[in-house]
């Protein structure tokens, strides 16, 4: 038997002022990340294998640090370095200029798992 295949068109929303190069998540509350960087120390608010975003007064426009960044679920810790490349009140969007490979496959691998998940928790 032979079946006919449907096309599906799927749109995407062409939306300009979102300017991501990854997909992000929200770390669940069961599996948080830390970020130390500076003096700080910041639960983030998401996370993906190019950027993150935490809340901190402490931090300028395109001011960048040095710090790490805390799996602890999974018990991971690994250095790295950010720039903050939006910032809204207190809400830092932030760009990893120095992290090495391995780090990235981790946090891809962590957003891959969190989307999974959430997807068999749905």
């Amino acid at each position: 038997m032979f079946w006919k295949k449907n096309k599906i068109d799927v749109e995407l929303p062409n939306n300009g002022a979102d300017h991501r190069d990854a997909f992000r998540i929200r770390p669940g509350s069961n599996r948080p990340v830390l970020l130390k960087v500076a003096d700080t120390s910041a639960y983030l608010l998401n996370i993906s294998g190019t950027g993150c975003a935490f809340r901190s007064s402490s931090f300028e426009l395109d001011a960048t640090a040095v710090g790490t960044l805390t799996i602890a679920s999974d018990d991971l810790v690994f250095p790295l370095s950010i720039r903050v490349i939006s910032k809204k009140g207190d809400l830092c969007h932030c760009e990893y200029t120095k992290i090495s490979s391995l780090a990235r496959e981790a946090i891809h691998a962590y957003v891959l798992d969190m989307q999974k998940q959430r997807i068999r928790n749905h």
